[in-house]
């Protein structure tokens, strides 16, 4: 958060000299737009609070009447979201006292300006925040949620980053569950900051490992670590991941892959909190949270034997489902959009991203998406990479989506009443040439006839027959081509 977000903030300095109210209150002041105001009884500090908001108190510690660390007890009983700096010299213990009741920040009065302002903005970057996640109408994440389905799961990753359980992501490939997941670890981290007063990110790291893609050797020691000589090639000891991930979120990916003799590892990892690396009789505590995924049916796996059902058991505490992008056609327009701007940014793109034409909007909601999310950052990309001008039209996409989005059978939905038509008129004895079926007509004829009557309506004018077939013109001359079509109407003897 950057340090115009925190303007406008108040802050309560509290000190019995007054000389040094007036010194501090000029001081802070003048390093942003705060609103500064000032109290020499630190009895009267309750009965502001009742009236006033405050977002940060900065206290001397030895005062008459109230101790600096009585003087936060007491704000933490009206507000415990209202930031509290000590400014004054403390001794090292009671330093550690003070820690340890809460208080956030002890800074020293001769160590100079520099770490009080950073102090400062650190603890209103704090409150903000804080005063953010109280309020559910402030969004949390940058990531797109306009479809309902996506909502709720972003609401269950926001339960679960209140607590360190174990997770399992399912969903089908490239429908984001890693996206998912690194969201849930900056939630929880975030809440961890705000609740922790010694929190730093290198001792809460997000680190990811895809089970599916190391040999069975490489990943036992890559998860747990090995000691020097375990096995050809190790040279020196090595921490696994879980060790690495100290505090943080081990994302484990394709848990599924996992051989059944991993599979009991792991899961005396999760339920004892250790590790024995390999070539190691020694256990090694661990702590960080477990975030689990897979793109495979895995109950279908425990039914078969394939899966423990324990680790299933132990890793499913809080599952988490992230629909395929076919279930999310009201997210297609929103996510196209966004990696339009990825994209263009990346590509260095002069003047605006891209913009979806409404013909070409149209294919990529009634495509099926068999990649989800993936597939249409890929198929935005391609866009950029083969495309020219401000637009992405119809023909920019690639030829699975134009076929199987507007092709055959979406891209002729447009028509087909008037193919109902001319089949109903067929099977009255209407003109349908050479039918390969007598009685009745295939899809393929009646596709072909109703085409050749277009040509003959437009007297052989194919743009205008795309028009009135609701085609683009491409597709017009690839289905004049499988069908042998002449502009005249007549097939090709």
């Amino acid at each position: 958060m950057s340090e115009r977000t925190v303007e406008n903030s108040k802050i309560l300095l509290v000190d019995d000299d007054q000389d040094l109210l007036f010194i501090y209150k000029a001081k802070i002041s003048s390093w942003g737009n705060y609103e500064v105001e000032t109290e020499h009884d630190p009895r009267q500090v309750r009965e502001r609070l009742q009236n006033e908001t405050f977002d940060l108190i900065i206290s001397d510690m030895d005062m008459p009447y109230l101790q600096g660390d009585q003087l936060h007890d007491v704000v933490n009983e009206v507000d415990r979201s209202i930031q509290f700096i000590i400014l004054s010299s403390v001794l090292e213990d009671h330093r550690e006292r003070l820690i340890r009741k809460g208080i956030r920040a002890i800074v020293d009065k001769i160590k100079g300006d520099e770490v009080l302002r950073e102090q400062i903005l650190r603890a209103l970057v704090i409150r903000h925040e804080m005063l953010d996640m109280a309020n559910p109408s402030v969004p949390t994440s940058k990531i797109i949620q306009s479809d309902p389905q996506m909502v709720k799961v972003f609401e269950t990753v926001k339960q679960a980053a209140k607590i360190p359980s174990p997770v399992l992501i399912q969903g089908e490939p490239g429908t984001g569950k890693e996206l998912v997941a690194h969201e849930l670890h900056r939630q929880r981290n975030r809440r961890l900051k705000l609740e922790l007063p010694n929190f730093t990110e290198k001792d809460h790291p997000y680190l990811a490992v895809n089970c599916g893609a190391l040999s069975r050797t490489l990943l036992e020691s890559q998860l747990f670590g090995h000691k020097k000589g375990a096995f050809t090639g190790s040279s020196s000891d090595q921490d696994g991941v879980f060790i690495a991930a100290k505090r943080g979120t081990l994302f484990l990916d394709e848990i599924t892959e996992l051989d059944l003799d991993l599979q009991v590892k792991l899961l005396r990892a999760l339920q004892e909190k250790e590790v024995t690396p390999v070539g190691s009789t020694k256990a090694l505590k661990i702590h960080a949270r477990v975030i689990c995924a897979t793109n495979r049916p895995i109950q279908e796996l425990v039914r078969e034997g394939k899966f423990r059902a324990d680790l299933f058991y132990r890793i499913h505490v809080v599952n988490i489902v992230v629909p395929p992008l076919r279930e999310r056609e009201s997210e297609i327009e929103d996510l196209a959009n966004h990696f339009s701007r990825e994209v263009a940014r990346n590509y260095n793109w002069n003047g605006e991203p891209r913009k979806l034409t409404p013909g070409a909007l149209k294919l990529l909601k009634s495509y099926s998406w068999p990649g989800n999310v993936r597939e249409l950052n890929n198929c935005i990309e391609r866009s950029f990479a083969l495309g020219e001008g401000e637009l992405i039209e119809p023909e920019d996409l690639p030829v699975e989506i134009r076929e199987q989005g507007d092709g055959f059978e979406a891209g002729l939905a447009g028509f087909k009443d008037p193919i109902r038509t001319v089949g109903d008129s067929m099977a009255a004895g209407g003109p349908l040439r050479n039918s390969s079926r007598g009685e009745f007509p295939t899809y393929d004829e009646v596709v072909a006839e109703h085409i050749r009557q277009a040509l003959v309506h437009t007297h052989g004018v194919k743009s205008r027959a795309a028009t009135l077939l609701s085609i683009d013109r491409n597709r017009l001359y690839r289905l004049m081509s499988k069908y042998q079509i002449l502009a005249a109407g007549e097939a090709v003897e």
